[in-house]
């Protein structure tokens, strides 16, 4: 559910700017957080690969489905869950 680019079922949003049908780009998860900083450099130092996939465990994602519009350029995300 929160890889890049996962498609679900197509999803319907009209553009709130221009009112023009808007593309379904998916779902995608969106990183709220996580081991940055200074532990995240220390883990990603010390354990290498390990501390990218020991991130996982820590980090936040939002869930949501992506819809850009072709006439306006607008973006728009629908709630799917997370945090």
């Amino acid at each position: 559910m929160f890889g890049f680019g996962e498609h679900q079922e197509a999803m319907t949003a009209t553009c709130p700017s221009c009112q023009s049908p808007m593309e379904d780009k998916g779902a995608h998860g969106i990183r709220m957080g996580g081991l940055t900083g200074l532990a995240g450099a220390a883990a990603g130092a010390v354990l290498g690969q390990l501390a990218d996939e020991g991130e996982e465990a820590f980090e936040k994602k939002l869930a949501v489905q992506v819809f850009v519009c072709p006439q306006c350029r607008e973006v728009s995300f629908k709630y799917h869950g997370g945090l």
